[in-house]
Protein backbone atom coordinates (compact mmCIF):
# COMPACT_ATOMS: atom_id res chain seq x y z
CA UNK A 1 0.00 0.00 0.00
CA UNK A 2 2.97 2.36 0.53
CA UNK A 3 3.74 2.22 -3.20
CA UNK A 4 0.18 3.22 -4.00
CA UNK A 5 -2.10 2.35 -6.87
CA UNK A 6 -3.97 4.02 -9.71
CA UNK A 7 -7.73 4.40 -9.32
CA UNK A 8 -10.03 6.44 -11.61
CA UNK A 9 -7.10 8.48 -12.87
CA UNK A 10 -5.80 9.30 -9.38
CA UNK A 11 -2.73 7.96 -7.58
CA UNK A 12 -3.74 6.77 -4.09
CA UNK A 13 -0.95 6.14 -1.63
CA UNK A 14 -0.27 5.99 2.10
CA UNK A 15 2.01 8.68 3.56
CA UNK A 16 3.62 9.01 6.96
CA UNK A 17 3.00 12.08 9.09
CA UNK A 18 4.67 12.44 12.49
CA UNK A 19 1.48 13.96 13.92
CA UNK A 20 -1.10 11.50 12.53
CA UNK A 21 0.83 8.41 11.49
CA UNK A 22 -0.09 6.80 8.16
CA UNK A 23 -2.87 8.46 6.21
CA UNK A 24 -4.15 8.06 2.65
CA UNK A 25 -3.24 10.71 0.10
CA UNK A 26 -4.71 11.22 -3.37
CA UNK A 27 -2.24 12.68 -5.87
CA UNK A 28 -2.16 13.61 -9.54
CA UNK A 29 -0.24 10.90 -11.43
CA UNK A 30 2.80 12.22 -13.27
CA UNK A 31 1.72 10.38 -16.40
CA UNK A 32 -1.57 12.32 -16.50
CA UNK A 33 0.26 15.65 -16.34
CA UNK A 34 2.59 14.47 -19.11
CA UNK A 35 -0.43 13.46 -21.20
CA UNK A 36 -1.94 16.93 -20.79
CA UNK A 37 1.33 18.54 -21.82
CA UNK A 38 1.42 16.32 -24.90
CA UNK A 39 -2.17 17.25 -25.79
CA UNK A 40 -1.37 20.98 -25.50
CA UNK A 41 1.71 20.46 -27.62
CA UNK A 42 -0.35 18.69 -30.29
CA UNK A 43 -2.90 21.52 -30.33
CA UNK A 44 -0.15 24.12 -30.87
CA UNK A 45 1.76 22.40 -33.67
CA UNK A 46 3.00 24.21 -36.74
CA UNK A 47 0.20 22.86 -38.94
CA UNK A 48 -2.43 24.71 -36.83
CA UNK A 49 -1.05 28.21 -37.44
CA UNK A 50 -3.80 29.04 -39.93
CA UNK A 51 -6.22 29.53 -37.01
CA UNK A 52 -6.44 32.71 -34.94
CA UNK A 53 -5.45 33.10 -31.30
CA UNK A 54 -9.07 33.32 -30.15
CA UNK A 55 -9.97 30.06 -31.85
CA UNK A 56 -6.90 28.35 -30.40
CA UNK A 57 -7.79 29.58 -26.89
CA UNK A 58 -11.35 28.29 -27.35
CA UNK A 59 -9.88 24.92 -28.25
CA UNK A 60 -7.42 24.71 -25.33
CA UNK A 61 -9.47 26.31 -22.51
CA UNK A 62 -12.16 23.57 -22.11
CA UNK A 63 -9.45 20.93 -21.84
CA UNK A 64 -7.61 22.88 -19.14
CA UNK A 65 -10.82 23.75 -17.29
CA UNK A 66 -12.02 20.14 -17.22
CA UNK A 67 -8.62 18.85 -16.14
CA UNK A 68 -8.45 21.37 -13.28
CA UNK A 69 -11.97 20.57 -12.10
CA UNK A 70 -11.22 16.84 -12.04
CA UNK A 71 -7.94 17.05 -10.10
CA UNK A 72 -8.69 20.00 -7.79
CA UNK A 73 -9.09 17.80 -4.71
CA UNK A 74 -5.66 16.15 -5.01
CA UNK A 75 -2.76 16.78 -2.66
CA UNK A 76 -0.30 19.36 -3.99
CA UNK A 77 -2.46 20.05 -7.03
CA UNK A 78 -1.53 23.73 -6.90
CA UNK A 79 2.09 22.97 -7.76
CA UNK A 80 1.11 20.83 -10.73
CA UNK A 81 -1.38 23.47 -11.87
CA UNK A 82 1.29 26.20 -11.76
CA UNK A 83 3.71 24.15 -13.83
CA UNK A 84 1.00 23.34 -16.38
CA UNK A 85 0.05 27.02 -16.59
CA UNK A 86 3.64 27.91 -17.33
CA UNK A 87 3.82 25.19 -19.98
CA UNK A 88 0.59 26.19 -21.73
CA UNK A 89 1.63 29.86 -21.73
CA UNK A 90 4.98 29.00 -23.28
CA UNK A 91 3.34 26.69 -25.87
CA UNK A 92 1.04 29.49 -26.96
CA UNK A 93 4.06 31.82 -27.17
CA UNK A 94 5.93 29.35 -29.38
CA UNK A 95 2.79 28.81 -31.49
CA UNK A 96 2.48 32.57 -32.05
CA UNK A 97 6.17 32.76 -33.02
CA UNK A 98 5.57 30.01 -35.61
CA UNK A 99 2.42 31.73 -36.81
CA UNK A 100 4.12 35.11 -37.27
CA UNK A 101 7.83 34.43 -37.82
CA UNK A 102 8.76 37.92 -39.04
CA UNK A 103 6.78 39.86 -36.46
CA UNK A 104 8.62 41.70 -33.71
CA UNK A 105 8.35 40.38 -30.16
CA UNK A 106 6.78 43.65 -29.07
CA UNK A 107 3.91 43.16 -31.52
CA UNK A 108 3.27 39.58 -30.42
CA UNK A 109 3.32 40.62 -26.77
CA UNK A 110 0.31 42.89 -27.39
CA UNK A 111 -1.81 39.75 -27.08
CA UNK A 112 -0.20 39.03 -23.71
CA UNK A 113 -2.19 41.53 -21.68
CA UNK A 114 -3.81 41.98 -18.30
CA UNK A 115 -6.59 39.63 -17.31
CA UNK A 116 -10.11 40.92 -16.87
CA UNK A 117 -10.51 38.72 -13.77
CA UNK A 118 -7.26 39.70 -12.04
CA UNK A 119 -5.60 42.81 -13.35
CA UNK A 120 -2.26 41.96 -11.74
CA UNK A 121 -1.89 38.86 -13.92
CA UNK A 122 -0.99 38.90 -17.60
CA UNK A 123 -2.11 36.15 -19.95
CA UNK A 124 -2.89 35.48 -23.60
CA UNK A 125 -6.03 37.30 -24.75
CA UNK A 126 -7.89 37.86 -27.95
CA UNK A 127 -10.61 40.39 -27.15
CA UNK A 128 -12.93 38.90 -24.53
CA UNK A 129 -11.44 35.41 -24.86
CA UNK A 130 -8.57 34.83 -22.49
CA UNK A 131 -6.37 31.91 -21.51
CA UNK A 132 -7.71 29.76 -18.68
CA UNK A 133 -5.25 29.40 -15.80
CA UNK A 134 -5.43 26.20 -13.78
CA UNK A 135 -3.83 27.90 -10.77
CA UNK A 136 -6.99 30.01 -10.28
CA UNK A 137 -9.01 26.87 -9.58
CA UNK A 138 -9.58 26.57 -5.82
CA UNK A 139 -7.64 23.58 -4.49
CA UNK A 140 -8.98 22.07 -1.28
CA UNK A 141 -9.87 18.78 0.27
CA UNK A 142 -13.15 17.19 -0.68
CA UNK A 143 -15.76 17.58 2.05
CA UNK A 144 -18.34 14.85 2.40
CA UNK A 145 -20.46 17.27 4.46
CA UNK A 146 -21.34 19.10 1.23
CA UNK A 147 -23.17 16.06 -0.03
CA UNK A 148 -26.80 15.45 0.83
CA UNK A 149 -28.44 12.08 1.24
CA UNK A 150 -29.37 10.72 -2.20
CA UNK A 151 -33.02 9.94 -2.94
CA UNK A 152 -32.43 6.20 -3.29
CA UNK A 153 -30.87 6.02 0.21
CA UNK A 154 -33.91 7.38 2.05
CA UNK A 155 -36.21 4.93 3.77
CA UNK A 156 -39.98 5.23 3.75
CA UNK A 157 -40.06 6.08 7.47
CA UNK A 158 -38.25 9.41 6.99
CA UNK A 159 -40.36 12.57 6.72
CA UNK A 160 -38.93 13.53 3.31
CA UNK A 161 -39.64 10.17 1.74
Amino acid sequence: MKDGFEFLGFHVTMRWDKRYGYFPRVEIPKAKAVDLRHKIKQLTRRNTTSFGLGLKLREINPILRGWAAYYRHCARAGRVFNSLDWYSTSCIWRWLRKKRPKTRVRDIMRDFSRSSRRTTRRLWRDGPIEQFLLAWTPVRRFRLGWMGTPDFAMSSGEPDA
